[in-house]
């Protein structure tokens, strides 16, 4: 199977530039067996392609972005997000077209290229990560006055673009919350695949004063709130009762704000380059979130690591239950709960002592598989006999000939099922979208 994978940034785990988005794709890449031919096209940004990554791919594209300027001006004309401004390019859209033609199914990924669908031809997956109106209503959230009501309504224009891709477009989300209610509002199929987490024994702690620690991003609203909520409002209450509990803050690219929470008990640690070492030198993970949208990937690399997590509802959204993992309802109780748990703190050898194993990223890999090639065996029950999709002969001029074919080729849609009826969807004449 040749594959055409679309990103909206380089796929890779950089401690300091990368992200949820490109992490799934660097593992996506990786963990996909060999018989699918991967091309990569992606947007260039601050990080190479993995070499990892260019020796599993049978092609790569790294295509230039918009000036960012001209993205933040586009973006206020068409309410769409400065990212998918950046990357809708006429570059951009010409590639996608050829290479997809070339290609069985394209999988294109993060909301930034979901308006690339309308220039796929063929089969088509995209995974949105989390719906964009969804993280668009979160932020507006978060805000008050014309930001809010500006925000709100790029949200609406985000739903209504969703609305109309194309009904060949599989999608796909990283939430089964965000699934359903995606689902719900598009009146269309969405399936949610959760990311995986690398499972790693956790070695004895060493002895000395119980350690405290919060990953996520800095630089993204919801975790500032929460690093702050931590240190400011928790840790207060925890050292009236525990005086030499040290906390870390551990992330990339921290802000002005979670920067200044450091101080002779608090360690901030920007880009680590492994979150699992900071999780094996802690002995508690505390997620202190008010809101969030999808599913947080640190609460599960905290319990893949053997590490006792203390998670709001809004942080444990989506967890199964876990013999680590303890919920509370809203940010009010985490200090006594914590006060409690750092009472019983013990060395634990790792998370096969619970009896649960984590969710790696093979499982991960073959569910997107299944929905590739579920794409694939669907499109093909409206291929043509020249080979090519519907999508193909469909056009703004006159006529239904393939547009893929050389001239006088393939001069109408034909079923490459002889058993099929005519297909009604093309119309004679003009063709019509």
């Amino acid at each position: 199977m040749k594959l055409l994978y679309v990103t909206e940034g380089v796929p890779n785990r950089a401690p300091e530039s990368g992200d949820g988005s490109s992490m799934i794709s660097y593992e996506l890449i990786r963990h996909l067996p060999l018989e699918v031919e991967v091309t990569l096209l992606t947007f260039a940004g601050p990080v190479a392609v993995p070499a990892e990554t260019n020796r599993r791919c049978a092609a790569v594209f790294v295509l230039p972005t918009r000036p960012y300027r001209v993205a933040q001006l586009r973006s206020l004309l068409t309410l769409r997000g400065v990212g998918a401004e950046l990357r809708s390019t006429m570059g951009a859209t010409r590639e996608v077209g050829r290479l997809s033609a070339e290609s069985d199914v394209t999988l294109l990924h993060g909301p930034h290229v979901a308006q690339l669908a309308h220039k796929v031809v063929g089969p088509v997956v995209l995974q949105t990560v989390d719906p964009w109106s969804a993280r668009l209503r979160m932020d507006a959230a978060l805000v008050g006055g014309w930001r809010s009501r500006y925000r709100h309504l790029k949200a609406r224009r985000a739903l209504s673009m969703a609305r109309r891709l194309p009904t060949r477009v599989r999608l796909l989300t990283v939430g089964a919350a965000d699934a359903r209610s995606w689902a719900e509002q598009l009146h269309r199929r969405v399936c949610g695949i959760a990311n995986g987490v690398e499972q790693l024994a956790r070695p004895p702690r060493q002895q000395g004063p119980p350690v405290v620690c919060f990953v996520g991003s800095l630089n993204y609203g919801p975790n500032i709130d929460s690093a702050q909520i931590l240190i400011r409002q928790v840790a207060p209450a925890v050292w009236e009762t525990h005086p030499r509990t040290r906390f870390v803050i551990a992330g990339r690219q921290p802000s002005s704000e979670v920067r200044a929470l450091a101080c002779d008990q608090v360690t901030v640690l920007a880009n680590v380059a492994s979150v699992t070492d900071v999780f094996h030198a802690a002995d508690i993970a505390v997620f202190a979130d008010d809101y969030g949208v999808g599913v947080r990937n640190s609460v599960s690399e905290a319990l893949a690591a053997g590490l006792p997590v203390l998670a709001t509802a809004a942080a444990a959204r989506e967890q199964p239950n876990h013999p680590l993992l303890t919920v509370v309802p809203g940010t009010d109780a985490i200090g006594a709960r914590l006060s409690t748990m750092l009472i019983g703190v013990e060395q634990r050898t790792g998370v096969d002592d619970c009896g649960v194993t984590a969710r790696g990223w093979g499982a991960v890999a073959e569910e997107y598989l299944d929905e590739i090639q579920t794409a694939a065996n669907e499109q093909s029950l409206h291929a043509c006999r020249c080979g090519h999709g519907l999508e193909a002969h469909k056009h703004y001029r006159r006529g239904t000939d393939c547009s893929l074919c050389p001239r006088g080729v393939c001069n109408r849609f034909q079923a490459s099922d002889s058993t099929s009826k005519p297909n009604t969807d093309i119309a004679f004449g003009w063709g019509r979208r």
